[in-house]
Protein backbone atom coordinates (compact mmCIF):
# COMPACT_ATOMS: atom_id res chain seq x y z
CA UNK A 1 0.00 0.00 0.00
CA UNK A 2 1.28 3.99 -1.11
CA UNK A 3 1.86 5.46 2.14
CA UNK A 4 0.11 8.41 0.91
CA UNK A 5 -3.38 6.61 0.69
CA UNK A 6 -3.06 5.85 4.22
CA UNK A 7 -2.55 9.02 5.32
CA UNK A 8 -5.67 10.12 3.20
CA UNK A 9 -7.67 7.11 4.61
CA UNK A 10 -6.64 8.10 8.10
CA UNK A 11 -7.82 11.80 7.27
CA UNK A 12 -11.46 10.56 6.10
CA UNK A 13 -11.43 8.10 8.98
CA UNK A 14 -10.98 10.64 11.86
CA UNK A 15 -13.53 13.26 9.92
CA UNK A 16 -16.38 11.61 10.81
CA UNK A 17 -15.89 13.03 14.81
CA UNK A 18 -15.01 16.44 13.10
CA UNK A 19 -18.42 16.28 11.27
CA UNK A 20 -20.21 15.01 14.61
CA UNK A 21 -18.51 17.67 16.73
CA UNK A 22 -19.47 20.65 13.71
CA UNK A 23 -22.86 19.10 13.73
CA UNK A 24 -23.45 19.96 17.55
CA UNK A 25 -22.46 23.27 17.16
CA UNK A 26 -24.65 23.83 14.34
CA UNK A 27 -27.66 22.10 16.63
CA UNK A 28 -27.02 24.40 19.56
CA UNK A 29 -26.58 27.76 17.10
CA UNK A 30 -30.16 26.71 15.40
CA UNK A 31 -31.98 26.75 18.48
CA UNK A 32 -34.09 28.98 18.44
CA UNK A 33 -33.68 30.67 21.59
CA UNK A 34 -30.04 30.15 22.42
CA UNK A 35 -29.38 27.91 25.45
CA UNK A 36 -31.88 25.20 27.08
CA UNK A 37 -33.04 27.70 29.80
CA UNK A 38 -34.26 31.56 30.15
CA UNK A 39 -32.08 33.46 32.46
CA UNK A 40 -35.43 33.54 34.77
CA UNK A 41 -34.88 29.00 34.70
CA UNK A 42 -37.70 28.28 32.13
CA UNK A 43 -37.39 26.15 29.30
CA UNK A 44 -37.03 28.00 25.82
CA UNK A 45 -38.86 26.34 22.78
CA UNK A 46 -37.07 24.19 20.48
CA UNK A 47 -36.94 23.70 16.81
CA UNK A 48 -39.95 21.61 16.66
CA UNK A 49 -41.57 24.07 18.44
CA UNK A 50 -40.64 27.04 17.07
CA UNK A 51 -41.47 24.94 13.52
CA UNK A 52 -45.26 25.06 15.04
CA UNK A 53 -45.37 28.21 16.44
CA UNK A 54 -43.80 29.64 13.00
CA UNK A 55 -46.72 27.45 11.09
CA UNK A 56 -49.69 29.32 13.21
CA UNK A 57 -47.75 32.71 12.95
CA UNK A 58 -48.14 31.97 8.95
CA UNK A 59 -51.40 30.50 9.15
CA UNK A 60 -53.16 33.22 11.44
CA UNK A 61 -56.65 33.46 11.01
CA UNK A 62 -56.89 30.59 9.47
CA UNK A 63 -58.90 27.54 11.49
CA UNK A 64 -55.88 25.04 12.20
CA UNK A 65 -56.48 21.76 13.55
CA UNK A 66 -53.98 19.52 15.08
CA UNK A 67 -53.69 17.01 11.34
CA UNK A 68 -53.80 20.12 9.27
CA UNK A 69 -50.75 21.75 11.53
CA UNK A 70 -48.89 17.88 11.32
CA UNK A 71 -49.17 17.88 7.75
CA UNK A 72 -48.13 21.46 6.85
CA UNK A 73 -45.26 21.55 9.08
CA UNK A 74 -44.58 17.92 7.60
CA UNK A 75 -44.81 16.19 11.54
CA UNK A 76 -45.38 13.24 12.42
CA UNK A 77 -49.37 13.51 14.34
CA UNK A 78 -47.97 12.56 17.58
CA UNK A 79 -44.53 14.49 17.23
CA UNK A 80 -47.27 17.58 16.53
CA UNK A 81 -49.44 16.82 19.28
CA UNK A 82 -46.92 16.45 22.44
CA UNK A 83 -45.08 19.89 21.04
CA UNK A 84 -48.95 21.33 20.99
CA UNK A 85 -49.37 20.54 24.01
CA UNK A 86 -46.23 21.65 26.27
CA UNK A 87 -46.90 24.78 23.91
CA UNK A 88 -50.23 24.98 25.39
CA UNK A 89 -49.00 24.26 28.86
CA UNK A 90 -46.82 27.08 28.13
CA UNK A 91 -49.65 29.90 27.36
CA UNK A 92 -48.23 30.04 23.74
CA UNK A 93 -51.51 27.55 22.15
CA UNK A 94 -54.86 28.22 23.04
CA UNK A 95 -56.87 25.23 21.68
CA UNK A 96 -60.79 25.96 20.75
CA UNK A 97 -63.82 23.42 19.86
CA UNK A 98 -65.47 24.25 16.73
CA UNK A 99 -69.22 25.78 17.03
CA UNK A 100 -69.97 23.46 14.85
CA UNK A 101 -68.86 20.00 15.41
CA UNK A 102 -67.49 20.03 19.27
CA UNK A 103 -65.13 16.90 18.02
CA UNK A 104 -63.23 19.65 15.73
CA UNK A 105 -60.43 21.63 17.84
CA UNK A 106 -58.91 24.85 16.44
CA UNK A 107 -55.44 25.90 17.17
CA UNK A 108 -54.54 29.32 17.99
CA UNK A 109 -51.88 31.35 18.61
CA UNK A 110 -51.84 33.43 22.45
CA UNK A 111 -50.27 37.09 22.46
CA UNK A 112 -47.33 35.28 24.16
CA UNK A 113 -46.89 33.00 21.15
CA UNK A 114 -47.65 35.08 18.39
CA UNK A 115 -44.42 37.05 19.93
CA UNK A 116 -42.25 33.52 20.37
CA UNK A 117 -43.12 32.79 16.68
CA UNK A 118 -42.07 36.28 15.81
CA UNK A 119 -38.57 35.29 17.24
CA UNK A 120 -38.36 31.92 15.91
CA UNK A 121 -39.54 33.31 12.83
CA UNK A 122 -36.57 35.55 12.62
CA UNK A 123 -34.09 33.18 13.24
CA UNK A 124 -35.48 30.88 10.52
CA UNK A 125 -34.78 33.75 7.96
CA UNK A 126 -31.73 33.66 9.10
CA UNK A 127 -30.88 30.07 8.79
CA UNK A 128 -32.26 30.83 5.27
CA UNK A 129 -30.23 33.81 4.35
CA UNK A 130 -27.05 31.90 5.41
CA UNK A 131 -27.56 28.62 3.57
CA UNK A 132 -28.10 30.50 0.38
CA UNK A 133 -25.16 31.55 0.35
CA UNK A 134 -24.04 28.23 -0.85
CA UNK A 135 -24.45 26.92 -4.40
CA UNK A 136 -27.13 25.07 -5.47
CA UNK A 137 -24.80 22.03 -5.69
CA UNK A 138 -23.46 22.28 -1.37
CA UNK A 139 -27.02 23.37 -0.56
CA UNK A 140 -28.27 20.24 -2.26
CA UNK A 141 -25.10 17.60 -0.98
CA UNK A 142 -25.93 19.50 2.89
CA UNK A 143 -29.70 18.79 2.80
CA UNK A 144 -29.35 14.86 1.42
CA UNK A 145 -26.07 14.36 3.74
CA UNK A 146 -28.74 15.67 6.48
CA UNK A 147 -31.19 13.91 6.05
CA UNK A 148 -28.90 10.51 5.52
CA UNK A 149 -27.81 11.25 8.80
CA UNK A 150 -31.60 11.64 10.28
CA UNK A 151 -33.01 8.66 8.77
CA UNK A 152 -29.91 6.53 10.24
CA UNK A 153 -30.75 8.17 13.79
CA UNK A 154 -34.52 7.84 13.58
CA UNK A 155 -33.80 4.33 12.53
CA UNK A 156 -30.73 3.11 14.45
CA UNK A 157 -29.30 2.14 10.52
CA UNK A 158 -25.33 2.53 10.30
CA UNK A 159 -23.95 3.47 6.38
CA UNK A 160 -21.01 1.42 6.13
Amino acid sequence: MRKDVGVIEAEIMSLAPRVAAELMKVSRTLAFDGPSLNKDGRRRIGPTQGRILTFLLSRSPDHITLSSLAEGAALSHATASEAVRALKARGFVRKARSKDDARVVFLSLSAAGRRKAERALAGSHHLNTVIERLTSREQELVFHTLKNIQQAMNHGEKKP
